[in-house]
């Protein structure tokens, strides 16, 4: 992060240096002596080689961001940014400088012609101006339109740019020099003199607004999401470099009537319901509807809640068949239930358009699944996820072992959850959102179940005693040693950590971060009376699961050679996206639908790899299947772990590793949900798997 606000230092100081160079530059020809001519000639000199100073910082700063980092960050940048900076910075260093070092006194006045026709020459107010609007656009891009994986079109685009806009400033330019050439004088006070280049600004500017406005008109028009379409993008497919699908020899993915045809071999999503003849263990029934929550506080929220509450606990044990009908009362737009980081046949996960028809208001669905992994999960609506989640269509399931080895004494499941009200956001556990006090003996055995299940990621504190993470997203961690209260830990969007300690003879407090204010939400673990709020030190340090327990083994651990790879540059840009304009967050340089979808086999062994190259953190969530982390940063990490929504933060690179073991059409996207409406999805399918459903607003199914 450091090297990227670096960079926009950098880029913004240079484009400005530059900037002044080039109004120096062009007041040269109006010098009436030669004392003029060289106090002029001087500071352009210096403002130049300033410039050039921190040009050449910023190479460096790129070099060592490659050095550090490696080829994936810096691809766009030395591919788009540094030639289209370097070109007119070596232009002027090589040539203009010594140019203008050659000009001397005549020792007469008023100056040479020869030097005045050396000063007022195009190319040298050009190329200042060339390397200013360079180094501009190097600044916006860093922060705006960052380049990932750059085509040879995009890259011309950069100069074409360039050239549009110091066409105009050429003009006068070169009539400038015209005049000095026949040797006329320049008379013009300082009000002709901004006149012209009032003149020449209009002009830039009107052939700026026009580029603008063109690429308005085709950036709306073409970022308009299709009104119905299968979600199998077949125009885009990548296939990891491994070995031919049917996509790409030729197998009819398009039409329907081949669909289940034991000839193709190919199977509907809507067939991929698992095994579900046995009668259900345990049944549930969850209503989407309408309904004015009260928060601890006394705030009042106007939430889209399933029964009616906060946060519905669905609790089964490992192993039982589980059914859960969906009813839709009053939600209008429709709603699903995915089932985070559970891996259920895909019929069952949840997401509109890809896995079945939204529930609309006065249907039902049903979905039913075998609880074959235990642990700490969540559950929430896929259907336009990221206002539906904020308004509260979440809940937890948690399947517990059938014989717990360790009993605790008690459990606690913690979902954290930001609300939108008119006083602004509202922080909560559950229906909580100011402190809780909680009596307990000391010596009891706690463990908390930490679900993060709003859009940002948040760190979270245990202070007053040692604790454990004992689990990561639902899956076990194995020796896990104790840790000080003095470590914090950070959860993305959607991911979980059970946290266990026993309680000491003094109060323990939880909370978010290092939360100071009193209406934060928090638990306060005390004794025997409640006593104000514990104050304690400043957490020092973050919790690293990457050297934590022991390591896991698996099948894709000890691979050499994976069948399949694919890479992930996680990015941001301004732009549109559905004809509105965004900021976007993009996977390598593109939006949904224009990211190609990733092809795999069943049996496949396939490797990720993450790239954050943007400016915010990305917990990114693969839907049906736990992801082994194997590198981090380009390092092995020193305990592979399994996770379901692996926090990318910026600057950061992971390698991660699946067995493609669940057939199906799955979302792979960013869970900050504002993240993933704007774009940063993909979709992971099996390659004899076809689609039963379309997404668009023809259908209702708009899943994000």
């Amino acid at each position: 992060m450091l090297d990227t606000i670096a960079s926009i230092l950098l880029t913004a100081s240079m484009a400005l240096l530059w900037g002044i160079a080039s109004m120096a530059a062009g007041s040269l020809p109006y010098s009436t002596t030669n004392q003029s001519l060289r106090k002029k000639r001087t500071f352009l000199l210096r403002i130049a080689y300033a410039a050039l100073v921190l040009s050449v910082l910023w190479y460096a700063v790129v070099i060592g961001k490659f050095l550090s980092s490696g080829w994936l960050f810096v691809e766009g940048i030395v591919k788009t940014l540094v030639p289209l900076t370097l070109i007119p910075q070596l232009y002027v260093a090589v040539t203009i400088l010594p140019r203008l070092r050659s000009l001397r006194d005549s020792g007469g006045e008023p100056p040479r012609q020869e030097a005045l026709r050396t000063a007022a020459h195009p190319s040298v107010t050009l190329s200042f101006l060339a390397a200013g609007l360079a180094s501009g656009m190097s600044a916006f891009s860093t922060v705006f339109a960052q380049p990932v994986l750059p085509s040879l079109v995009e890259i011309a685009q950069q100069v074409i740019l360039v050239a549009l806009l110091l066409l105009v400033p050429a003009v006068f330019i070169r009539w400038k020099y015209l005049k000095v050439a026949r040797g006329e004088r320049f008379q013009h006070g300082l009000v002709i003199r901004l006149l012209i280049l009032l003149a020449a600004s209009m002009l830039t500017a009107f052939v700026a607004i026009t580029i603008l406005v063109s690429n308005v008109l085709v950036g709306v028009h073409a970022s308009k999401l299709p009104e119905a379409s299968d979600m199998m993008n077949h125009d885009r497919m990548d296939e990891g470099g491994g070995a031919a699908t049917r996509m790409s020899i030729g197998s009819d993915h398009h039409s329907h009537q081949q669909h289940g045809n034991s000839q193709t071999g190919t199977v509907e999503v809507a067939a991929l319901t698992g095994d579900i003849s046995a009668p259900a263990d345990v049944k549930f029934e969850m209503v989407a509807q309408q309904k004015t929550i009260t928060l601890a506080s006394g705030a009042t929220i106007d939430a889209w809640t399933y029964n009616g509450e906060i946060a519905p606990e669905l609790r089964v044990k490992h192993g039982d068949m589980v059914e859960v009908k969906l009813i839709n009362q009053d939600i209008t737009s429709g709603v699903t239930i995915h089932w985070h980081g559970y891996n259920v046949p895909n019929a069952m996960d949840g997401v509109p358009g890809m896995t079945q028809n939204v529930v609309k208001p006065g249907q039902s669905f049903t979905y039913k699944f075998r609880a074959d992994q235990e642990g700490t999960y969540w559950f929430h609506s896929h259907q336009q996820a990221s206002e539906q989640v904020r308004k509260g269509l979440f809940g937890t399931l948690i399947v517990e072992p059938k014989q717990d080895a360790e009993p605790f004494d008690e459990q606690i499941t913690v979902i954290h959850h930001r609300w939108k009200i008119d006083q602004g956001d509202k922080y909560a556990f559950g229906q909580q959102d100011t402190l809780q006090w909680k009596q307990m003996q000391p010596g009891k055995k706690v463990k908390l179940r930490i679900i993060n299940a709003h859009n940002l990621s948040q760190n979270y504190s245990l202070q007053g005693t040692d604790f454990q993470i004992t689990s990561i997203d639902g899956v076990r961690i194995q020796d896990p040693r104790l840790l000080s209260d003095q470590t914090a830990f950070r959860l993305g969007s959607g991911g979980r950590y059970d946290v266990t300690f026993t309680m000491p003879d003094h109060p323990v407090f939880f909370t978010q971060g290092n939360s100071k204010n009193d209406n934060d939400p928090g638990i306060v673990f005390y004794i025997d009376n409640p006593s104000e709020k514990p104050i304690f030190k400043a957490e020092s340090a973050i919790f690293d699961p990457s050297d934590y327990g022991k390591p896991v083994v698996n099948e894709v651990t000890t691979v050499n050679n994976f069948d399949r790879e694919f890479q992930m540059i996680l990015g941001n840009k301004m732009g549109f996206y559905n004809g509105g304009f965004h900021f976007l967050w993009t996977i390598n340089g593109d939006v949904y639908p224009r990211v190609p979808t990733l092809v795999v086999k069943e049996g496949d062994k396939v490797k990720m790899t993450f790239v954050n190259k943007s400016l915010a953190e990305h917990p990114m969530h693969l839907h049906g299947h736990h992801m082994t982390v194997l590198k981090k940063n380009g390092e092995k990490v020193k305990t592979p772990w399994l996770t379901d929504t692996l926090n990318v933060l910026p600057g950061e690179s992971y390698e991660v590793a699946f067995v493609a073991n669940n057939p199906g059409m799955w979302m792979d996207h960013c869970h900050n949900l504002d993240h993933a409406a704007t774009g940063m999805i993909l979709h992971l399918m099996y390659d004899h798997v076809v689609s039963s459903y379309e997404v668009g607003t023809r259908s209702g199914n708009l899943p994000d």
